[in-house]
């Protein structure tokens, strides 16, 4: 099999388009609040509608992601963001509600498009791990600019805020995707890898690995304002750190950048994890404003930081960037299920939530650390970087 080389332009381009595939997860709870307050939905509604966004995107990614090693991936990002251009400009024109459903929903199949295609390439490149991190990097930056630009453009974009954050990223990008590599792994038996549904062996644990991590995440993320108020936070307070969290997103990716395969992935494994265990009981078990405020702080760093290595063992599983290609989808399943299952933990306390999302960290590890034995060094011949 043979792609196309990556030279620095063309990973630049590909860590900045990769975070549209984001965007969804990135502005949830403003997306959440302005369904329900702008289109009186309710919240019950709102999550709803958010979570069939998330599903949407992840069943689009799922699909492209079989036949993905065959398939051109500029021309296909470039699909996935015309098509979430041209919904998220619908919701900015439409009041209705329904119409407005199916235009997220729209939305959510443009965006999943593209995670199954950005995910996949770095598959093609000899260090895909590094190119996962560059990605994670990005989507750091992107996560704290995208937060402050919904409160800069609400007193003139009024309830259509997050929707015109979402344009605005997306026409900027759109630009940027014509300069990403074809990414044609050229097989002998293409009609197979089309509809072979069988991932290499280990490759399911790492994606169920990554499943839960967000599952967990998705459930810490939507509750964190409640847990913030059990722990003695007032609402002022919970703004000011979760603000300053978003812009410490990066310094995960900059860690794993700067690790890199250094140490393997085992290491990596067992501090990403295991900062994440913590991060769900500093927040959501000990009630101390103290330890809130840590986890808070460092949350965003441990997935930025973890992510990329479980997508960098799914690339030397599977070179034809098939299985990392479904890494995107398995991230917004679980992002999808989270908040769900949170609701339905919760109680007169947090703490259930804390625990619950400890316990899939946890398996979560095991289960990457079981993928690491199927990972053959040089047994996935890449093209040079």
């Amino acid at each position: 099999m043979s792609a196309e080389h990556f030279g620095a332009t063309r990973i630049i381009a590909l860590a900045l388009v990769s975070t549209s595939a984001w965007l969804s997860i990135t502005l949830l709870p403003y997306e959440v609040s302005t369904l329900s307050a702008g289109y009186h939905v309710g919240t019950v509604g709102a999550g709803w509608i958010a979570a069939a966004e998330l599903l949407a995107l992840a069943c689009a990614a799922s699909y492209v992601g079989q036949s993905i090693g065959v398939r051109d991936k500029r021309r296909l990002t470039i699909l996935g963001l015309a098509i979430a251009i041209g919904a998220t400009i619908g919701c900015l024109l439409t009041d209705h509600v329904v119409v407005l459903i199916g235009l997220r929903l729209l939305f959510g199949v443009g965006t999943g498009i593209i995670a199954a295609t950005t995910n996949a390439l770095p598959a093609l490149h000899s260090n895909p791990g590094r190119l996962f991190a560059y990605m994670q990097l990005a989507l750091g930056m992107v996560f704290g600019l995208a937060l402050f630009a919904v409160g800069a453009v609400e007193s003139f974009a009024g309830r259509g805020a997050v929707f015109f954050v979402d344009l605005l990223f997306l026409l900027t990008l759109a630009p940027v995707a014509f300069l990403l590599p074809r990414g044609v792994v050229v097989a002998a038996h293409p009609s197979k890898t089309r509809m072979n549904l069988q991932f290499p062996e280990g490759a399911v644990s790492a994606l169920a690995a990554l499943s839960l991590m967000w599952i967990a995440q998705g459930a810490l993320w939507a509750f964190a304002s409640t847990a913030g108020t059990e722990s003695g936070m007032d609402a002022d307070s919970l703004v000011k750190w979760f603000s300053i969290a978003g812009f410490t997103t990066p310094f995960g990716a900059l860690a794993a950048t700067a690790l890199g395969n250094r140490r393997g992935y085992g290491a990596p494994f067992i501090i990403g994890f295991g900062l994440q265990i913590f991060v769900a009981l500093a927040e959501y078990c000990f009630f101390s404003r103290p330890l809130f405020i840590t986890g808070v702080l460092i949350s965003n760093m441990t997935t930025t930081f973890t992510t990329p290595y479980v997508q960098a063992v799914l690339a030397s599983l599977d070179g034809t960037g098939r299985a990392s290609a479904f890494s995107g989808a398995a991230a917004n399943f679980g992002a999808a299920i989270g908040p769900a299952l949170g609701a339905l933990l919760i109680g007169r306390t947090v703490a259930p939530i804390g625990i619950t999302s400890s316990i899939m960290f946890f398996v979560g590890l095991g289960l990457a650390l079981s993928s690491l034995r199927c990972v053959r060094l040089g047994s996935t011949s890449r093209p040079a970087a």
